[in-house]
């Protein structure tokens, strides 16, 4: 009976620190969600439109991630990229299939804005960055708006 009331008090324990970590993720999440509605807002006050689905993941300091999408030629497009509170300096680089690097945003800032009219259709890689993070891993956003 003491051991079985052992096990549940520590599957309570398992379940509450579980919930309040992803509690805690999710507040992250969140955080970068509205900041993407953010610039969602602001892209569209200049007439582009959200042509890709947002990306949000979470990167530790130092670290890249890199996600791939397909451009139409001729089409302008402004990838914005969004980070949580913990992060002062997110970067992005964007890369042809060739990897060449065609357009970047690496300012000392945590809302890069990457612009690109490409001449040719075709699937480019972006690179994220995370420069700066003081609490790890900082969540980040990417959104992709064209015209």
């Amino acid at each position: 009976m003491r051991r079985n009331l052992w096990i549940s008090t520590f599957a309570l324990t398992l379940s509450v620190v579980h919930t309040a970590a992803a509690s805690t993720q999710d507040e992250w999440a969140r955080q970068v969600r509205r900041l993407l509605g953010q610039a969602s807002a602001t892209a569209q006050s200049r007439g582009l439109r959200l042509t890709h689905e947002p990306y949000i993941g979470s990167l530790p300091d130092g670290d890249t991630s890199l996600h791939t999408l397909r451009l139409e030629g001729g089409h302008a497009y402004a990838l914005i990229g969004v980070c949580d509170n913990d992060c002062s300096d997110l970067d992005m680089r964007l890369y042809d299939r060739d990897g060449d690097e065609v357009a970047a945003d690496v300012e000392n800032d945590d809302t890069p804005v990457v612009t690109v009219t490409p001449s040719r259709s075709a699937t480019y890689t972006v690179r994220a960055i995370m420069a700066n993070c003081t609490s790890e891993p900082c969540r980040y956003g990417i959104g992709v708006y064209g015209r």
